[in-house]
C-alpha cells in the first residue's frame, strides 16, 4: 500500500474513532467499530478507548506502520450525531465519498448546534420531574412541588456555569433543590420530601453512566469501566452531599404552615405521563426528528418489558427480561432500519437504570445509616449488572447487526 494512501485512511478512521468517542459511545463498541472499519479499508489496527484518550495501533501488514495517542473529553450521549456519523461511515465505506470528504463530514458533525434549544430544555425537565414523580408514587401536592423544583433544575441548567463551579454544578443544583423542597414541605408538611428530591434531580442521577461502566467492566475494558464507574459514583456523592447541604440551610428557617391535604395520584396517571416521559428522551439523548418515534416506544417498551418482568420473576431478573428485550429488539430495529442499534438500545434502558438506588445508598451512608447504604448499594449494583447481562443476552437472541 502506498505511503499516503495509508496516511489517508489512518487519519479518517482516527477521525471516526474521535466522532465515536464524541457521541459517548462505550470503549467496547469504539474498539469493535474502529476495528471493523480498518478491516474494511484493508489496514489492521489495534485500539483501546478510555474516558478521556484513544490508544491507536495501525500497519498494512508490510512496512507501513504508526502508532496514535489521542486526548479527548468525555461528553453525554448524542444519537443524533451518532446516526448522522453512522451514514458517513457507510458512505466511505461503499466509495460513494472520499476519506478527505468523509474527514469534512465527520468535523461538520461535530461542530453542528444543539437542535434543542432553551424551551425544550426547561419542558425536557418539566415533564420529566412529573413523569418520574408520578412513577415513584405520591400525591397531587408531591406532583406541583416536582413541577416547580424541576423547573428550577432547567433554568439553572440553561444558565450552566464554566470552569471550576461548573466542576461543582451537580452538588449546587442539589442544593438548591433540597433547600427549595424542604422550604416547601415547612411549607406544607404533607409533602414527600424524598420523592420531590430524587424526582427533580433524576435528570442529574448518573444512571446510564454507572451502566455503561458495567458493560466496559463486563466485556474486560478494566480501565475505562473502572474509571467511568468511579466517576459515576463521584456524580451521586456531589448530588448526595448538596442535598445534605440544603436541608441544614432550610433547617434555619421557620414559618407558619399551611394545613392542606392533597389526593393521592390515580394509578391510570402513570399511562398518560409514561409516554411523556419516554419521549422526553428524545431531548436527553438530541435525537434527529425522524427517530422521535422509535425512541418513544423503545422507552415504552423497555419500561413495560421490566415491570412485566419483575410482576412475575422479582426485581433482579425482572430487569435482566427488560435488558434481554431491549438487546434483542434494538438489534431487529437495527436491521430494520439500517440504523444504529443505539438509537433503540440507549432510550429502551433509560428508565430501568438505577441511579435513583445509588443516590438512595449515599443517603443512607449520610444518615449514617451504614448498613443500609451497603444494602442499597449492593441492589444498585446488582440491577445494573442484571441489566446489562439482559442486554447482552439479547444480543445472543438476535445477532447484532454490526459493531455500532
Amino acid at each position: 500500500m502506498e505511503k499516503k494512501e495509508f496516511q489517508r485512511k489512518v487519519k479518517f478512521i482516527l477521525r471516526f474513532g474521535r466522532a465515536l468517542h464524541a457521541v459517548g459511545s462505550p470503549a467496547h463498541t469504539i474498539e469493535g467499530t474502529m476495528q471493523d472499519m480498518a478491516q474494511l479499508l484493508g489496514l489492521r489496527g489495534s485500539f483501546i478507548s478510555q474516558p478521556t484518550a484513544i490508544l491507536s495501533s495501525f500497519s498494512d501488514g508490510g512496512e507501513e506502520e504508526v502508532t496514535k495517542i489521542e486526548r479527548v473529553e468525555p461528553v453525554g450521549v448524542n444519537l443524533g450525531k451518532l446516526s448522522k456519523v453512522d451514514t458517513v461511515a457507510k458512505e466511505v465505506i461503499q466509495n460513494q465519498i472520499t476519506y478527505e470528504e468523509g474527514y469534512a463530514k465527520l468535523d461538520e458533525i461535530w461542530s453542528s448546534k444543539d437542535p434543542y434549544g432553551k424551551r425544550w430544555t426547561l419542558i425536557y425537565f418539566l415533564f420529566s420531574a412529573a413523569g418520574f414523580m408520578v412513577l415513584f408514587g405520591g400525591t397531587w401536592g408531591d406532583f406541583i412541588a416536582s413541577i416547580t423544583v424541576g423547573v428550577l433544575m432547567g433554568a439553572l441548567s440553561i444558565i450552566r456555569p464554566i470552569g471550576l463551579v461548573a466542576q461543582l454544578f451537580d452538588a449546587i443544583v442539589a442544593v438548591v433543590a433540597s433547600l427549595v423542597t424542604y422550604l416547601l414541605a415547612k411549607l406544607i408538611p404533607g409533602l414527600n420530601i424524598g420523592v420531590i428530591i430524587l424526582s427533580s434531580l433524576i435528570i442529574f442521577m448518573p444512571g446510564l453512566f454507572i451502566t455503561i461502566a458495567i458493560a466496559e467492566i463486563a466485556t474486560q475494558n478494566l480501565v475505562s469501566g473502572t474509571a467511568r464507574l468511579v466517576g459515576g459514583v463521584m456524580i451521586l456523592l456531589k448530588l448526595t452531599f448538596g442535598v445534605f447541604i440544603g436541608s441544614k440551610i432550610a433547617s434555619w428557617f421557620h414559618y407558619p404552615s399551611l394545613d392542606i391535604d392533597f389526593a393521592m395520584i390515580p394509578w391510570w396517571i402513570t399511562f398518560v405521563t409514561l409516554p411523556l416521559t419516554a419521549a422526553m428522551a428524545n431531548v436527553n439523548f438530541k435525537t434527529n426528528r425522524d427517530d422521535w418515534r422509535w425512541v418513544t416506544i423503545a422507552g415504552i417498551f423497555g419500561f413495560l418489558c421490566s415491570k412485566l418482568g419483575a410482576k412475575y420473576l422479582g426485581p433482579e431478573l425482572g430487569m435482566f427480561f427488560g435488558g434481554a428485550c431491549v438487546g434483542a429488539m434494538s438489534n431487529i430495529f437495527a436491521r430494520l432500519k439500517n440504523k444504529p442499534s443505539a438509537i433503540f438500545q440507549w432510550p429502551g434502558i433509560i428508565l430501568l437504570v438505577p441511579g435513583s438506588v445509588g443516590y438512595r445508598s449515599l443517603s443512607f451512608l449520610f444518615e449514617r445509616d451504614v448498613l443500609g447504604g451497603l444494602e442499597t448499594a449492593f441492589t444498585m449494583i446488582t440491577l445494573a449488572l442484571a441489566l446489562v447481562v439482559g442486554v447482552f443476552f439479547g444480543n445472543i437472541l438476535i445477532k447484532p447487526r454490526r459493531s455500532m
